[in-house]
């Protein structure tokens, strides 16, 4: 498929960036996955990211209200373009996607007293621990350590955002 011309967007919008899923856990135990393309590895040490969390999710609700601060930063592949409208259009406030992930048929990470849950045939899955956050517009960015790779597919196509704005799911 061709690719739509890049003269009419907004420079933001020109990149091409690696679309990833943060899976997340609220009090109760119930996990709730987004989608998150304003993110980038940070720092070599400690091994980090920053990613810009939408304030009013399911997702920013579940990192900044509970102590337990971990969360898996999953690089999703192209196999899941699928999966993208459930996941980033939909909200986890209004949005049963507990039942739809539970027929994704996901993977688990055991941490403590909780479960996370992935998707299968992510590129990789990194367990994360929130180091700190600004405020900052309709987002808040937050870094965070890479704890542990749980998953790592070195074999997996990365989706990124220029495959889904070819394939009409994003702008």
């Amino acid at each position: 498929m061709k690719s739509k011309p890049t003269k009419n967007r907004r420079p933001w919008n020109r990149v091409n960036q690696q679309v990833y899923s943060l899976s997340t856990c609220d009090n109760k135990g119930n996990i709730n996955m987004n989608i998150v393309t304003y993110a980038t590895p940070a720092t070599l040490k400690p091994k980090s990211y920053v990613i810009a969390v939408y304030r009013g999710t399911k997702t920013h609700s579940n990192i900044f209200n509970k102590p337990n601060t971990h969360f898996l930063l999953q690089g999703l592949s192209s196999v899941q373009t699928k999966q993208i409208r459930t996941l980033g259009q939909k909200s986890g406030l209004k949005y049963d996607k507990v039942k739809y992930l539970t027929k994704q048929n996901l993977q688990y990470y055991e941490l403590k007293n909780e479960s996370y849950g992935y998707l299968p045939d992510c590129g990789f899955v990194l367990l994360c621990k929130l180091t700190n956050s600004i405020k900052y517009g309709d987002h808040d960015l937050i870094t965070a350590d890479v704890v542990k790779i749980v998953a790592d597919n070195k074999e997996a196509n990365l989706l990124t955002t220029q495959e889904l704005i070819d394939k009409g799911i994003i702008l």
